[in-house]
């Protein structure tokens, strides 16, 4: 398995995203089954998997939003279950169709105000916001009503909020969907600079598509458990068998 790593900042050893026999359950039916993981400070890695094999899932426990009924992960070195602050500190979360936005402010008022809440002063807030509305080539549509907005600006929104703060680890949900060919590109380049800039950066997806030249390590879900793809340039036709 070909990891790039690129130089980030460590505020903590270990870094970046750690799952060891991580397991959850609904129903009766278990989602995650004794699944392990890493992804490291500067690192983009890619987690594909179909509908319903427990992606979700899994990003949900990274953010505190979801307990493991058995294993451990942890952020940066702590506990998703026992040190929840401060895994929210360090974390920036993106759920697709999620509605945190408020549909009747206007996206740039929007992202101040997630950026106050996230501790920022208000000087920084406006400097953030303003620099994020340009990465994702959200500027010409900051000042409408978010009810007004489609799927993929509000989708970019959503990322631009998720990125506010400079989290040191990003979880992203199907990033790519809604978004036009443009939007792609765009996505894809801002995606690459958080991991660039440090940011352990996990993606989950249905399909690899274009996240696949993307991506410095690829993962795949499948019966509860992560396998890891062996290279980038490796990775064939999904099919339920192991690829050399």
């Amino acid at each position: 398995m070909r990891i790039i790593r690129r130089s980030s900042t460590r505020s903590r050893e270990p870094s970046g995203l750690k799952a060891r026999q991580l397991t959850r359950c609904f129903s009766g039916r278990t989602i995650l089954d004794g699944t392990d993981l890493d992804v490291d400070s500067g690192v983009l890695a890619v987690l594909e998997g179909p509908n319903g094999a427990g992606k979700t899932t899994l990003l949900r426990i990274f953010a505190t939003v979801v307990q493991p009924d058995d294993g451990t992960a942890s952020v940066d070195g702590y506990d998703v279950a026992r040190e929840g602050a401060h895994v929210r500190e360090r974390i920036g979360a993106a759920f697709v169709n999620e509605r945190s936005l408020y549909w009747r402010l206007t996206g740039r008022e929007n992202l101040r105000l997630f950026a106050r809440t996230r501790g920022l002063s208000s000087r920084d807030a406006r400097s953030q916001v303003d620099s994020l509305l340009e990465e994702l080539d959200l500027q010409a549509i900051s000042r409408r009503w978010v009810a007004d907005l489609s799927a993929g600006q509000r989708q970019r929104l959503i990322i631009a909020r998720a990125s506010l703060g400079a989290p040191t680890c990003m979880l992203i949900d199907e990033p790519l969907r809604g978004l036009d060919e443009v939007g792609i590109e765009t996505m894809l380049s801002f995606l690459r600079s958080r991991a660039i800039s440090g940011a352990a950066v996990l993606i989950v997806a249905p399909k690899l598509d274009e996240l696949r030249g993307e991506a410095d390590v690829l993962y795949r879900l499948r019966d509860g458990r992560i396998h890891p793809w062996s290279s980038p340039e490796m990775v064939g036709p999904l099919t339920d068998q192991p690829q050399p």
